[in-house]
């Protein structure tokens, strides 16, 4: 299939190429509709929310300009060299004569001299974007967010404004897992983290990538983007892009920015306590308590005595599961019948994962499936 794809285009390109004014046009309508597609997409740089985004993007820009004239600048004159000095009939004993180290100081000094100025003008660029990007916002309203890097999967722990004197975990009055939730034109501090090997934080459109080292903490500074009004908010997608195991291509999350009205909803709705309606939900809180050792729901009837950062282990607080649009890391749809999958059989979706796959009867399943996803929806 494959194959005789390949050898009808180039019988296609072979017949357009005979008619120069067909195939420019051609080439003219294939290449129009690249700048959407790569716009749109959800992992492209191309088209940055945030201005650290938009200030890699010129530094990219210069470099590409400064890559093509190098390749203009050797590839022509050796094009012009392999046509001119191309050998001819007679030329077989023909010997050049030979150029010695020091008889052409001006094109020595020359292919010296403008690689060096080429090399400061990339460098002095990258410097200032580095360095400018790199400075803590002196802003009272700055939202600082710890991010945790885990095989596979996303924590977010959020230091709101005057809460950073708060001692131990009392300051982080939001934890939640695998969606970034943000307020619009704000300036954000990321404190990035990693609890088991090295990750590597990225949302391509908002510019910027940044590895999650054990034991170290890496910042990162930016503005988030404005809100468009969406209900819902602005999706962006993240991924990890470091290279952390068996599932690394499975271990994505969510940036959202929300208007400030759904933004000041959000955080309000965040640790209210789930909402339990049904004898179906009601006795999926009951099963949740053989979770807690692993999970959170703020408020719940059910919660682990230790601090979670104490334990073995730790998986994702679920306190909003039921309003976030995507699961397992960001791979898979939020829905009942996912959930339940996930539940049972968690290293079908992502290999090598640490939760469990447990074994319920459908009744059970449906009740727990119907708990962590309904009593803590939050509607904004």
């Amino acid at each position: 299939m494959v194959l005789n794809l390949t050898k009808y285009f180039l019988e296609l390109t072979k017949k357009l190429a005979k008619n120069r004014l067909t195939f420019l046009v051609f080439l003219m309508v294939a290449l129009s509709g690249c700048e959407n597609i790569l716009s749109i997409a959800p992992m492209s740089t191309i088209n940055p929310v945030t201005q650290v985004g938009r200030d890699i993007n010129k530094v990219y820009a210069l470099t590409t300009i400064v890559c093509v004239f190098i390749f203009l600048c050797v590839s022509i004159p050796v094009c012009i060299a392999l046509w001119k000095y191309r050998e001819r009939p007679g030329d077989e004993d023909f010997i050049p004569e030979e150029i010695s180290h020091g008889t052409a100081k001006i094109l020595e000094i020359t292919w010296t001299v403008v690689p060096v100025i080429l090399l400061i003008l990339i460098a002095v660029p990258t410097w200032t974007t580095i360095f400018k990007h790199a400075k803590k916002p002196n802003d009272p309203e700055l939202l600082t967010v710890v991010v945790n890097g885990h095989q596979w999967w996303w924590e977010f722990k959020y230091i709101m404004p005057g809460d950073h004197d708060k001692p131990g975990n009392e300051k982080f009055s939001i934890v939640t897992a695998n969606e970034l939730h943000l307020p619009p034109e704000t300036n954000i501090e990321l404190i990035i983290e990693s609890k088991d090997v090295l990750h590597s934080y990225w949302v391509p459109r908002f510019g910027g990538k940044m590895d999650a080292v054990p034991g170290h903490k890496n910042k990162m500074y930016f503005k988030s983007p404005p809100a468009s009004g969406k209900k819902g908010g602005d999706y962006y997608q993240g991924q990890c892009a470091e290279l952390c195991g068996l599932s690394h291509a499975l271990m994505r999350f969510e940036s959202v920015v929300h208007t400030s009205q759904e933004w000041d909803r959000w955080v309000q709705a965040y640790n209210e306590p789930p909402v339990v309606e049904t004898r179906l939900e009601k006795r999926g809180e009951e099963l949740f308590a053989g979770c807690i050792s692993c999970h959170d729901i703020s408020g719940a009837l059910h919660q682990y005595p230790a601090d979670p950062e104490t334990r073995a282990i730790q998986g994702p607080n679920l306190n909003n599961f039921g309003s976030r649009r995507k699961m397992m890391a960001g791979i898979r749809d939020n829905t009942k019948e996912n959930l339940k999958l996930w539940i049972t059989n968690s290293s079908k979706f992502k290999p090598g994962s640490k939760m469990m796959s447990f074994e319920f009867s459908d009744e059970d399943l449906d009740a727990i499936a119907a708990y962590i996803r309904n009593s803590t929806y939050k509607k904004l």
